[in-house]
């Protein structure tokens, strides 16, 4: 009776046994999460399916603020992007690594994404340095000296959703107080914080397209 009772005991747990080793076995050949696959990318990738189905996109300037500063050109923050559009577009270009085609316009109905971009200011800085050597510390930008930041976000145009985001930053531009005027400064940043922005989508773009 005991015996009988043992033996179906056994019969009974050791299936449960082997299909726990086999869920070990199918868990530890599974790819690793997405989580992980994105931590190596630049920016942050809202739908991988919906980037990676892109051919064609356009830059809209329309949501770019006006002149800050007295004397400045109409548009100014428009006219960096448009200043960084036509640049790399060239043969070395940045957007010339892109697999997509970028488009006059985005009203086509041959558009498949929007890419946008804005601006922030971030007043007063962070301690850098020793620079020269054995020198303090210096705060950049000084006390009071906006940063600009750039944020590109590409949106897709039939479901008007994020796709993908990314962040830039200027270089550290140290420079004599009377080297650039304010406005001229300000241009530099945003071109160069923009440029970085946009190298952060074309390397995660080539990424995507690689690991789909």
């Amino acid at each position: 009776m005991s015996s009988a009772i043992t033996s179906s005991r056994v019969s009974t747990t050791f299936p449960a046994i082997r299909l726990e080793l086999w869920i070990c076995l199918v868990l530890a050949c599974a790819p690793l999460p997405t989580a992980v696959a994105r931590a190596k990318l630049a920016g942050k990738v809202l739908d991988a399916a919906a980037l990676s189905k892109v051919r064609t996109y356009c830059v809209d300037t329309s949501n770019l603020k006006g002149p800050v500063y007295p004397g400045d050109i109409p548009d100014p923050e428009a006219s960096d992007v448009r200043e960084l559009v036509t640049t790399e577009r060239g043969p070395k270009g940045l957007l010339a690594m892109l697999p997509w085609k970028l488009e006059a316009g985005c009203s086509g109905p041959g558009v498949d994404a929007i890419v946008r971009f804005d601006f922030r200011a971030i007043v007063g800085g962070m301690m850098v340095g020793p620079v020269p050597p054995n020198s303090a510390p210096v705060e950049w930008p000084p006390p009071g000296q906006p940063q600009w930041r750039a944020e590109l976000q590409v949106t897709d145009k039939a479901s008007s959703r994020a796709t993908y985001k990314a962040e830039g930053n200027p270089l550290d531009q140290r420079r004599e107080p009377t080297a650039f005027t304010q406005a001229q400064l300000d241009h530099i940043q945003r071109r160069d914080a923009a440029y970085h922005a946009l190298a952060a989508l074309v390397s995660d773009v080539k990424t995507i397209s690689k690991n789909p």
